[in-house]
């Protein structure tokens, strides 16, 4: 029997230890620049230098202005949910923190804009359909989950990779419940 005996080598620097051919190659791709990539970079650069505006943008504007007065409570109420209220109202504050300490830079209010926007859309395209064909709610959250939160987690990490808010799946179910709190999300037929 041959016993193979290693010992401490030096291959130097950055030097490759190949057994045959060595054929490999390098490839450097430049990182993709996405709207919000370039958002994400722009805030950053504002919120480092101080520069802020001095109004809401009518973008928006369109998430934050509440459509009647019933509140999230009553909403969850309507839509036999009321048990989450306690997590949901949680969710919502989180959210409502973090953008009340970004509301003045011109980026952030695109950013918020354009998530919320994606949320209104999936709900009122994918969960409200199942509210209204009576699912169970287990159904519904897992839906919520996949087909909105993880979504747009996962966006936020592929292009936010410069993301000073750091927002998680915290704020992003937040963002619903902020939603529903307004009335731009029906939980009820």
């Amino acid at each position: 029997m041959n016993i193979t005996k290693q010992q401490k080598i030096n291959i130097g620097n950055n030097s490759k230890f190949v057994g045959g051919d060595d054929n490999s190659q390098n490839h450097y791709y430049p990182i993709k620049q996405t709207k919000l990539s370039l958002l994400f970079d722009k805030l950053r650069e504002q919120f480092e230098n101080g520069v802020e505006i001095e109004s809401v943008s009518d973008d928006l504007q369109r998430y934050t202005a509440p459509r009647d007065i019933i509140g999230l409570e009553e909403k969850l109420k309507a839509g036999n949910r009321f048990h989450l209220y306690e997590d949901a109202s949680w969710l919502k504050q989180e959210f409502v923190k973090k953008m009340t300490l970004y509301q003045f830079y011109e980026p952030a209010q695109e950013i918020y804009s354009y998530l919320l926007g994606i949320i209104c859309e999936k709900f009122r395209n994918i969960i409200y359909p199942l509210i209204r064909d009576n699912v169970s709610e287990k159904e519904v959250s897992e839906t919520l989950s996949k087909e909105i939160i993880d979504p747009i987690v996962k966006l936020i990490r592929e292009e936010g990779y410069n993301d000073i808010m750091g927002l998680s799946s915290t704020e992003i179910e937040g963002m619903i419940y902020y939603l529903t709190g307004i009335c731009h999300l029906k939980w009820r037929l």
